[in-house]
């Protein structure tokens, strides 16, 4: 039997996709959740367990490099206007109105945005590290902006490689491993620690040489592999490449192999799940509950809102004198914030951005189906 087949024409269904997007954002809220336990018998377990969910930010990184890939197979320089625009509408607008809640209601309201060009407010508007010399680059105003200041590098070196038509792929490697070339830390003994400052200006070179940027290519290279036109024929080999990444990621978990972001960190494991899952899902028919496509698509919601949802959670429980530092709270606190997410998504995600777009406002399934609901 041929290992290897022609794949047939058609869509693949891209559920995965979605799934993974649900377990990445709900493994930021868990391990942002664990603090709850901080300076409590149960801060031990907490630490160990829910800390690798900060992987999720590599995850969300390598499923945005397979995204912008998958759907823009065959595009050129005349595509990168609608590109960088469905961009700017899919991102932008939710982190605005984000950024403004959260200085109305955790950092005093008007004050907030009267000190705003000395506290960050404006360059996490703007996309631009708060402070480029403290990688990778936490102390923003909204601290969960810091992963957006990467994703916007990569929208744009990927437009700028677009524009190269047949050698947009080549471009695109130029450009990303070239830029981590400059940071000085990788001529010694190749550091990839993405905490290191490489101390270059302008401020925006400091991102290009993070080695955090390197995640992206390994979504490309996922797409590029889901495109090709070949398959795996067996899907017995299929379901034991997903038992062996499954089992893999487990054990790395709960042995904490990685303990921080990064190519040669969590990202690794990341860029070696979304290829893996892309290579079988050409084969086998991966099923995925509904809720978990549900999760998927809000997940952008979720990442934005979690963190003030449960600031305010924690204040609101704090005031009636109950207590937050309990393994109930972290889960209670949770379900409210996917709550608060779906609202936000409804409201903001659709709605509002809908209305920028100039579309009639729909409810989107977003189950992976076509690439426009992808992007």
């Amino acid at each position: 039997m041929q290992p290897f087949a022609p794949v047939r024409q058609g869509q693949h269904r891209l559920d995965w996709v979605q799934a993974l997007r649900a377990i990445a954002c709900l493994g930021v809220v868990l391990t942002h959740a664990r603090y709850f336990l901080l300076d409590t018998p149960e801060w031990p377990v907490a630490e160990h367990w829910l800390t690798v969910g900060a992987g999720g930010v590599d995850l969300f990184f390598v499923i945005s490099g397979f995204i912008m890939a998958y759907t823009t197979m065959g595009q050129g320089r005349r595509e990168v206007g609608g590109f960088l625009r469905r961009r700017l509408l899919r991102v932008w607008p939710p982190l605005a109105v984000m950024v403004l809640l959260w200085a109305f209601t955790m950092n005093g309201g008007l004050a907030a945005l009267r000190v705003g060009a000395s506290n960050g407010l404006f360059r996490t508007l703007l996309l631009m590290p708060a402070n480029s010399h403290i990688p990778p680059y936490f102390e923003m105003f909204l601290p969960v902006a810091w992963t957006l200041v990467f994703e916007v590098y990569f929208y744009l070196v990927f437009a700028l490689s677009m524009c190269a038509q047949r050698w947009r792929w080549v471009v695109l490697h130029l450009l990303i491993v070239g830029g981590v070339l400059l940071n000085p830390a990788v001529w010694q003994g190749w550091n990839m620690n993405p905490q290191h400052d490489a101390g270059l200006r302008p401020a925006m070179l400091n991102v290009a040489g993070n080695p955090l940027v390197l995640e992206f290519l390994f979504g490309v290279w996922a797409a590029w592999l889901y495109c090709a036109p070949w398959k795996i024929a067996s899907e017995r080999l299929c379901w034991h490449l997903l038992l062996l990444v499954v089992t893999a990621g487990s054990w790395l978990s709960l042995v904490r192999f990685w303990t921080f972001h990064g190519p040669l960190g969590w990202g690794l494991y990341a860029g070696a799940l979304v290829l893996t899952l892309a290579l079988i899902s050409k084969t086998v028919t991966l099923q995925v509950p509904r809720v978990v496509l549900w999760l998927g698509g809000i997940s952008y919601s979720l990442y934005l809102t979690h963190t003030c949802t449960q600031q305010l959670l924690v204040r609101y429980v704090e005031r009636q004198g109950w207590s937050s530092h309990s393994w109930d709270f972290v889960w209670c606190s949770t379900a409210i914030c996917l709550i608060a997410a779906y609202v936000y998504y409804e409201l903001v995600e659709q709605r509002l951005v809908g209305l920028l777009r100039g579309l009639p406002v729909r409810f989107i399934a977003l189950s992976g189906r076509n690439r426009e609901n992808l992007i």
